[in-house]
């Protein structure tokens, strides 16, 4: 009796299968659809934030900033004071792009382009 009740639930729920898969699959197409497409909305959101931060006087100030305390960084990590020479070890200098910029670095900033020797 078992192994009838057992045969006639396999029966059942093969037939029933498909046509529960082919009920619920364009319900589900439709919120996955509809998820992306607000992954889609969300991510221009984002990207129309970013590119009008970019525009932003403030932004503009600030990535200035930044750019001139990283040419006031030496090669060791430590600061130069306002007005030191820019320093330039000995095989840096012999690298003609890096000699280059450190010049225009000098240049730019009003002070002497040093060559020190490799520690």
């Amino acid at each position: 009796m078992t192994e009838q009740n057992d045969n006639q639930a396999q029966a059942l729920i093969d037939a029933l299968g498909p046509k529960l898969a082919e009920a619920l699959l364009p319900a589900l197409q439709k919120q996955v659809e509809e998820q992306i497409q607000g992954i889609v909305k969300k991510n221009d959101e984002l990207l129309e934030k970013l590119s009008k931060s970019k525009d932003d006087p403030m932004s503009k100030l600030l990535a200035a900033a930044d750019q001139q305390q990283r040419d006031r960084l030496n090669k060791d990590g430590t600061f130069r004071k306002e007005g030191e020479p820019v320093r330039l070890k000995r095989s840096d200098a012999r690298n003609v792009k890096a000699y280059a910029a450190a010049k225009k670095l000098a240049a730019d900033q009003g002070v002497n382009l040093e060559i020190v020797p490799d520690a």
